[in-house]
Parts: structure tokens; C-alpha cells; sequence
């Protein structure tokens, strides 16, 4: 499946999330959590015909920003549906927080490790430094979301996703042009 022919399938307010396989972090994440997804990201279209940019509001390092998803296409991840009570708030929810400052929480981490590894309880709520899913979490809830089940304070990506209850409604998978190089050339 070609990045182009999911372009459309995918709404405002939609969870991305990632598959990532190659890096430090995202190899931690994967063990910590016994789950694939290793980030998490909410989608707003931008612009209008022929100038839409379809980006993702994230959570990195150095902050929160808007990315075109395109920046992804050669990453594995999901696509998860808005929950319908967020569809109306959520792409103003998006703006909203992204126009003020976010940072980033690595203590976040080690507190999600922590508390996945040896039951170390999380705080009862987190402050205003976030890590991605947290990000994501957070628009959605300000935006009306109503978990099917009870998020801890310190959502990891796995958390969110299952929080949705459902199965994603897209799967990206790039193909590798080395793998097909070499299936033609068997």
C-alpha cells in the first residue's frame, strides 16, 4: 500500500500510531510495554483543493509540533478513527494547544517504566509536561473524549490505543524497495 492511497481514508482528529523499529527509544517503549506502538500522534488537515497538507500535532523532544505525516511514510503505524464525540472540537482543541507552550517530560518515562516494570504507582495526575501519547490524550479529553476504559494519569501510546476499544481502521505498512528489488530479481 503506497502512502498516497491512504491519504484520504484519514480524518481530522484520527490516531496515528507508530510502529517504529528502529531506535533506542522506540526498541525501550516496545520492551517496557509489551506493545508495538511506540508513538502516537493526532491528525488535522490543513488548507484548502489542492494546497491540503495533512500533518500530525506531536509530541517530541524538543517540544510539540505540526508534521506532515508524509515526513512517515516509511514507518509502519496504524490509524485509529476519532472517537465521534471529539469530531467537532477536536481540530480547534489541536490549534488550542499547540498555540501554547508544551514540553516534553522524560521523567514521563522513566515513570511509565517504573510503573510497568515493578508496579510503581503513578502520580494521581500529571503536570503540564507531556510526552506524545499524553499529547494526544489530553486534546482528545479536552475535546469531550469519554475512554472506554479509565486512562492512568501517564498514558504510554498502548494506553491510548486501548483506551479506543476498537481496531485501527487503516494499517500502513511501506513496502520495502529492497525487498522488492529483490523478489523481481529472484
Amino acid at each position: 500500500m503506497n502512502y498516497s492511497d491512504i491519504r484520504a481514508g484519514i480524518r481530522t482528529g484520527d490516531l496515528i500510531a507508530f510502529r517504529k523499529k528502529h531506535g533506542l527509544l522506540a526498541m525501550l517503549t516496545r520492551w517496557i510495554t509489551k506493545s508495538p506502538y511506540t508513538h502516537t500522534a493526532l491528525v488535522i488537515w490543513v488548507g484548502l483543493g489542492e494546497e491540503r497538507r495533512l500533518l500530525v500535532a506531536e509530541q517530541k523532544a524538543s517540544g510539540a509540533f505540526l508534521t506532515p505525516l508524509s515526513q512517515y511514510a516509511g514507518d509502519d503505524f496504524d490509524v485509529f478513527d476519532a472517537p465521534h464525540e471529539v469530531l467537532i472540537d477536536v481540530g480547534e482543541m489541536i490549534w488550542k494547544t499547540l498555540g501554547q507552550p508544551v514540553c516534553y517530560d522524560v521523567f514521563d518515562l522513566l515513570r511509565i517504566a517504573a510503573n510497568r516494570m515493578i508496579g510503581w504507582p503513578l502520580p494521581k495526575r500529571d503536570d503540564a509536561n507531556l510526552v506524545c501519547s499524553a499529547l494526544s490524550a489530553t486534546i482528545w479529553l479536552k475535546s469531550g473524549w469519554q475512554p472506554r476504559w479509565p486512562l492512568p494519569s501517564i498514558p504510554a501510546p498502548d494506553d491510548v490505543v486501548s483506551a479506543l476499544g476498537v481496531p485501527p481502521v487503516l494499517q500502513f505498512r511501506p513496502v520495502d524497495p529492497w525487498r522488492r528489488l529483490s523478489e523481481n530479481l529472484q
